[in-house]
């Protein structure tokens, strides 16, 4: 016998059998929402139809009410039987004993013990591993009250004719106005225009040394003496004689004392280099007899000349300069002198 249920979370309805119903003790679960329910209080039958009614208990009933009159006529002939005298007592057949003058108590004692709700698993039995197939779930229906749907309980499968779901499409929404978009990826630079900028960074910074460093480049290096005049005089910058103390050179020295005790010394200063250079730093060192040094003095290039335009100018290219410069000395007798040339 199929009974049919609803449920009663989206109105589904399911076809149950009688055994399944049995087995489950009325509880199954919607294979549309998945809502686990009691189908009782909702159970139709197959066609729709109300169940039927339960039979009225009469015969029950009407069992005890002949039982006890039995009872009660068997005590009154017991008390209307004289003492020591005996009557004959009748046995019932087994045969002749219904099920309904037999005790309710003993009835249920000799049942059988197997119960249809409860199963009984042998754990010494393999498992299979195929489970059957799994339980298939269809969309709700869209009308009301919804078509009857399969339930995972029943063993009737949909029918093979089912139309085939459309795939999945995926919708990508339009962006809300007022929303900030994400920035798209920066583009990756080439690799020529990192050469490039690292060729302008190193050029810029070759230029800036040669800049700062240009009386030391061109001290070193003479030849470069006309291309940064070019550069100085677009940028307005100064650039000072070349500074070379190898290529000069001391020719003669001598210290005279004049009459008035004062003190005068003339030196012939040579230039062996082919470009002019600036002129030194005489420094000057008066010592005594045993060359133990007395007073120490350094001359500038304006002490010693007093010229500002031959100072500019420097000393010519393989040229040769005699110079002298007057010395005033008080308590000092120096018997000999020392002098050295520096920038």
């Amino acid at each position: 016998m199929n009974y049919r249920t609803t449920c009663p979370q989206c109105a589904s309805v399911f076809r149950l059998g009688a055994n399944q119903l049995d087995a489950a003790q009325g509880w199954v679960q919607c294979g549309v929402c998945g809502a686990a329910f009691d189908a009782r209080p909702s159970l139709l039958m197959e066609d729709g139809s109300p169940l039927p009614p339960p039979p009225e208990p009469e015969t029950v009933e009407a069992a005890p009410a002949a039982a006890r009159k039995a009872d009660e006529a068997a005590l009154a002939e017991t008390a209307a039987t004289a003492p020591g005298e005996d009557r004959p007592v009748s046995v019932p057949d087994a045969e002749s004993v219904t099920g309904a003058d037999m005790p309710q108590g003993i009835v249920e004692r000799n049942a059988s013990p197997d119960l249809p709700s409860i199963i009984l698993i042998d754990p010494n039995l393999p498992v299979p591993e195929d489970l059957g197939p799994l339980p298939q779930i269809y969309p709700a229906p869209s009308t009301y009250p919804p078509e009857a749907a399969t339930s995972i309980y029943s063993s009737v499968q949909p029918p093979a004719s089912a139309p085939v779901k459309p795939a999945a499409r995926v919708e990508y929404a339009a962006a809300l106005p007022g929303t900030a978009r994400r920035p798209p990826a920066p583009r990756r630079i080439t690799p020529w225009v990192w050469r490039i900028a690292s060729a302008v960074l190193l050029g810029l910074l070759f230029a800036q040394a040669a800049f700062f460093l240009r009386d030391t480049l061109v001290s070193r290096l003479p030849q470069t003496r006309p291309a940064f005049e070019q550069a100085c005089a677009v940028l307005g910058c100064t650039l000072s004689l070349p500074k070379d103390l190898a290529q000069l050179q001391i020719v003669g020295s001598d210290l005279q004392t004049e009459a008035s005790g004062r003190l005068k010394l003339t030196l012939t200063l040579g230039n062996r280099a082919d470009h002019a250079q600036a002129w030194p730093v005489l420094v000057l060192t008066l010592t005594d007899q045993r060359n133990r040094p007395l007073a120490r003095r350094s001359f500038a290039p304006s002490e010693y000349l007093g010229d500002a335009q031959r100072i500019a100018a420097g000393i010519p290219g393989r040229s040769e300069q005699a110079l002298s410069l007057p010395l005033t000395v008080r308590d000092l007798a120096p018997m000999g002198f020392d002098l050295r040339l520096t920038y």
